[in-house]
């Protein structure tokens, strides 16, 4: 019986482990954490935001009727966690670089003929360890 109770504790603990070394991402570049927002909104994984973003970011939009929008990264990484394949094409149109600071947009078009969108401004920085997105902000425009 005790054989049995340490070895359900050592597969507890490995599971415990592995889980923490998926969900500590480390990104070498930019793009690489603006990559991870992208298919954590094109996936509906509030994983890939919270990898994506750092804890203290804030993230504010207007969206498709007007609406201001303000969320911390857990209530956004909240929003976007459904599990929902977005159809949305999605690029990276901008990346500007300075040392250990850059800035990316982000177009998001769909709808009939691509007419609807999103532009995303996103601020990053290099933490000393990785590379995160430290805020968001965006619009909703119809072309």
């Amino acid at each position: 019986m005790s054989r049995f109770i340490v070895l359900k504790t050592v597969l507890a603990t490995l599971c415990f482990l592995i889980s923490n070394l998926v969900l500590a991402n480390s990104f070498a570049t930019p793009e690489e954490a603006v990559n991870s927002y992208i298919t954590g909104v094109k996936t509906g994984s509030g994983k890939h935001v919270l990898a994506a973003f750092s804890e203290s970011a804030s993230i504010q939009y207007y969206d498709e009727e007007g609406k201001f929008n303000d969320y911390t990264r857990d209530a956004f990484a909240k929003l976007v966690d459904t599990g929902n394949q977005w159809n949305a094409k999605i690029q990276i149109t901008d990346m500007k670089r300075t040392n250990k600071a850059a800035n990316a947009t982000v177009e998001f078009t769909w709808g009939e003929n691509g007419k609807k969108g999103y532009v995303d401004y996103l601020n990053l920085i290099h933490n000393g360890e990785s590379w995160q997105i430290s805020d968001k902000v965006a619009h909703f425009i119809e072309r």
